[in-house]
């Protein structure tokens, strides 16, 4: 590539979304070299189930890259969701080490492993992202950057998000059978979330909602850090199915349909003299037949910031991605079902071949490419590259 880049894929359920970006040295914001997808049936809500059509979906999407760019290498990074993601929080405490009590950097990196090690539920589960979030030393003093002062215990509380193994592990050797060799792998929500969310809102409190083929992705900040994850089993996919059951027609039909004439509230509609969109079915029935199925997503994700007691509680509200954030209408819907402000968003800060992936669909993709820049210029702090305990764990299973 002509500079620093990065190849981000995006191995969503319906579609695997490629991009690839490049950091020019004096531009402040990365460039769009090229993007390419293609259509996948080897992938069931975000998991890869079918190696060779998975493998086979990765190479058509990397080979469309290919056409349109000329490029053939860059360090490629892969978002990974989908119902086996999960969060926890854990804590780990150490002895300070120097018999002067100074906490040094190794006192803090021997506690962040022991909050690791004292994670629960973790049977067949691996560790993708962790945020060292307070240090108590002593029971205490409470610092976010202990390194330098005196105590004799240190206590670390870290926020930890992970994977369910066999997913991973499958994934990895579906782009290892398209000839696709990996860098980094990245929690989706997290990716989406870097692509179109800014510091302050983080800073603040925001939730970013990921509306997926077949599961809704749902990830809480506050002061700057992952708060909450949470992965609910539906997505536009299944508006897709209701649409079909409801009007009797086929997937591919209703697929249709949703694109061309779907709306979260009638009044929303593409405005055309004919009501009707199939048969004797309106555009009323269809808005009817959508709204019902996001009234079941947003009352699962309602249940969710009561869970965590931030119900009405995010200044900077909810913004929506994924390919359901197309649905018109949906922005109000969510202002009503939430009551907290919301906005659909794409990705953002991007020069060159923008406009490949100026659509909320592309999210992922490009948080993940934006996240791996960074990680090359050493700005990322929760990337932990090959040299980390998930690429260990790997070379167990790779010939």
């Amino acid at each position: 590539m002509r500079a620093k880049g990065v190849i981000g894929i995006d191995i969503g359920t319906e579609s695997i979304k490629v991009v690839a970006l490049e950091a020019v040295p004096g531009e402040s914001v990365a460039r769009v070299v090229g993007a390419g997808a293609s259509l996948t049936k080897g992938v069931k809500k975000g998991a890869v189930v079918e190696l060779e059509e998975t493998a086979k979906a990765l190479k058509e999407a990397v080979a469309a890259l290919e056409k349109s760019t000329g490029i053939k290498s860059g360090d490629v990074y892969v978002g990974i969701g989908g119902a086996g993601l999960a969060f926890q929080k854990s804590k780990g405490l150490v002895a300070v080490s120097r018999a002067d009590g100074e906490i040094t950097k190794e006192d803090v990196v021997r506690a962040i492993s022991a909050s690791e090690t004292n994670l629960t539920r973790m049977q067949n589960r691996e560790v993708l992202h962790k945020f060292p979030v307070l240090f108590h030393i002593d029971g205490e003093t409470i610092t976010q950057d202990p390194v330098g002062l005196v105590g004799v215990r240190l206590e670390a509380e870290v926020l930890f998000i992970t994977s369910f193994s066999q997913n991973l592990k499958n994934a990895i050797k579906a782009l290892e059978e398209a000839d696709i060799y990996i860098e980094e792998i990245i929690a989706s929500p997290l990716a989406a979330a870097h692509a179109v969310l800014e510091p302050r809102e983080k800073e603040i409190g925001i939730m970013l909602l990921d509306l997926g083929a077949s599961t809704t992705s749902v990830i809480l900040f506050v002061e700057g850090l992952p708060c909450s994850l949470e992965v609910i089993p539906f997505g536009s996919s299944h508006i897709t199915q209701d649409i079909a059951m409801g009007l009797r027609v086929t997937m591919e039909e209703a697929e249709k349909i949703k694109i061309n004439h779907g709306a979260v509230r009638y009044e929303n509609s593409s405005p055309k003299k004919n009501d009707l969109v199939y048969g004797n079915y309106s555009k009323k029935k269809l808005a009817e037949i959508i709204e019902a199925r996001l009234d079941d997503i947003f009352e699962l994700v309602e249940k969710h910031l009561k869970k965590v007691e931030l119900a009405g509680l995010l200044p900077g509200g909810i913004v929506i991605v994924g390919g359901g954030a197309n649905l018109p209408g949906i922005e109000e819907f969510a202002k009503e079902r939430l009551k907290l402000h919301a906005r659909v968003a794409e990705p953002i800060a991007l020069e060159g071949f923008k406009d490949k992936v100026r659509n909320p669909a592309w999210s992922v993709a490009v948080g993940t490419a934006l996240l791996a820049l960074e990680k090359e210029t050493a700005l990322s702090p929760f990337l932990r590259g090959r040299s980390g305990s998930f690429f260990k764990w790997l070379r167990a299973f790779l010939p």
